[in-house]
């Protein structure tokens, strides 16, 4: 678990965004360990969720993910850290834009309170310059972010695609890592 590449990332983490106040290992149900650090220095009204060990896992090249939340209940990590299972179950690419669904079956109460019923993922956006590649032993690795999105914006994302979905959701006036943030279409 404490590879070349959790190092960097746990490092590059530290440097955006100060210590964690906690790293829990979880396993997939085949046996998969991924680390998940929370952070919650650098953001007053958001934790940052980080994972590591993704970097070791996906076929595409070295990349994690992180995701901000402005809901501080066990349910984002245990949401989130699911939703980074079936990411390496299914083998899907972090580079290729996508949402996993099923919020509203793995935690129905935390779905039908905040209306989202999955998780976007795409690179990293709006953070500091520097923040979004990781370098390791000569290799480049990415940082993607997840948010939680709506069913109206999934469907939308299924019918037009991410590059209209993102135009959307970037006009949006709200807090855009907000999961109490209203649906952008």
């Amino acid at each position: 678990m404490d590879s070349p590449w959790a190092r960097a990332y746990l490092g590059h983490y530290a440097r955006y965004f100060g210590k964690p106040f906690d790293v829990e290992i979880y396993h997939s149900a085949t046996g998969t360990p991924l680390r998940l650090a929370t952070y919650d220095l650098r953001y007053r009204k958001f934790r940052v969720y980080a994972s590591i060990g993704m970097a070791e896992e996906v076929k595409d090249g070295p990349g994690e993910v992180i995701l901000l939340s402005d809901d501080f209940s066990k349910d984002v990590p245990v949401i989130f850290i699911n939703s980074l299972f079936f990411i390496l179950d299914k083998e899907i690419p972090l580079g290729s834009r996508f949402a996993v669904a099923g919020v509203d079956s793995l935690n129905p109460d935390f779905a039908e309170h905040y209306e989202k019923v999955a998780i976007y993922y795409s690179l990293a956006d709006g953070f500091d310059k520097g923040f979004g590649n990781v370098e390791c032993a000569g290799e480049t690795g990415d940082i993607y972010q997840g948010i939680f999105i709506a069913g109206a914006e999934l469907d939308f994302l299924r019918r037009q695609g991410p590059d209209a979905f993102e135009a959307a959701f970037r006009k949006q006036d709200a807090e855009l890592c907000s999961v109490r943030r209203a649906p952008c279409v």
